[in-house]
């Protein structure tokens, strides 16, 4: 596990439709293990991974944008007023440091706080020290910038366990690449695309695009989630890190395909790796759009445990996320036109 890749994953800003830090350290890392490179329009990046060319074509993806926030406008007093980027948690606005980067890629350290109003944060700002609206311009800071948490990746004391900011997806992004590098010397029954999709925490976007650029046969999303009560570690906390991969079974966007789930459930069982089985309430990932793109398809959606999420830290375990990069390769090694037969056999 290359724990430097990761690192850098974690450490890049990027939010919807601004993400090319990601996509740069995605590609460097990945653009010798790629068969083909290519991009939707959005900014999705898709690395081909060539097997059998009569086989299916699998899509495995993981979104490339963080929660953040961009400047919406400057007070005359030097303030920065920002617009939200995805739902970040109402108590990470408050307090935290953060950065803008410019358009020029420059960055500016700032405190990010706002108003609390009945637990809701409202006029949410950065200060950057200034004193008024010129200070800020002389900087290069203007409307549309990106504002994100500038928490550095990090191994904790506990073993195996790891805190950084934007795990959602970072993580999926490090899998799907370590899941490449793994396939390398393998021949595999199908054609595989890992896709880093553009937008997902704005409308599941650059999933959607990209599945109409590849038309795979089957989609595998892999995202993280994080339970809503820490100190809650019973049968009703499926999410838990040192646990296992998830595997999804519903959620408000999307019910997956029964058969992929229990080829997912049966790869795990050939490595003797345990599964946390699990529900979403809320919220949903890239199969939400994914599945709906021409006919339909195919989709099980895989997650991360994490402890914390859509805030400045997240905290995982690497052990989970080994399990996934190897029950990923079992499912690229074993699923032919075969399952893929067995998969849309209604």
């Amino acid at each position: 596990m290359n724990i430097e890749y990761l690192k850098k994953l974690s450490n890049s800003d990027s939010i919807a439709s601004n993400e090319a830090e990601v996509r740069n350290v995605m590609l460097e890392e990945l653009k010798d293990y790629a068969d083909e490179i290519s991009y939707d329009n959005l900014g999705s990046i898709i690395f081909k991974k060539e097997g059998n060319i009569n086989g299916p074509k699998i899509m495995i993806c993981s979104h490339i944008d963080e929660v953040g926030f961009m400047v919406r406008s400057i007070s005359s007093q030097g303030q920065i007023m920002l617009m939200e980027v995805g739902g970040v948690k109402q108590l990470s606005k408050f307090m935290q440091k953060v950065r803008i980067t410019t358009n020029e890629g420059h960055k500016v350290n700032g405190i990010l706080n706002a108003n609390y109003d009945n637990g809701v944060a409202t006029k949410v700002y950065v200060d950057i020290g200034a004193t008024s609206y010129e200070e800020v311009l002389k900087l290069g800071i203007e409307v549309g910038d990106m504002v994100t948490f500038t928490t550095e990746f990090e191994e904790l004391d506990i073993d195996n366990t790891i805190c950084g900011k934007a795990f959602d997806d970072r993580l999926g992004c490090f899998i799907i690449g370590e899941v490449l590098k793994k396939l390398k010397n393998e021949v595999h029954p199908n054609t595989v695309y890992f896709v880093g999709t553009s937008s997902e925490e704005v409308g599941i976007r650059g999933a959607k695009t990209a599945t109409y650029k590849i038309n795979p046969d089957i989609i595998l999303p892999i995202d993280v989630a994080c339970f809503s009560d820490e100190f809650i570690r019973d049968h009703t906390n499926n999410r838990q890190i040192s646990k296992g991969m998830m595997l999804t079974n519903f959620d408000k966007t999307l019910v997956p395909n029964r058969k992929l789930i229990n080829f997912i459930k049966k790869s795990a069982r050939n490595l003797n790796k345990e599964l946390q089985l699990d529900m979403f309430t809320t919220g949903g990932t890239d199969g939400g759009e994914a599945h709906k793109v021409y006919s339909g398809k195919p989709v099980a959606v895989s997650c991360i445990p994490v402890r914390y999420g859509h805030c400045g830290y997240s905290i995982a375990n690497k052990n989970d996320i080994q399990d996934a990069i190897d029950i990923f390769v079992e499912i690229i090694k074993n699923f032919d036109e075969k399952a893929y037969e067995e998969t849309i056999k209604f």
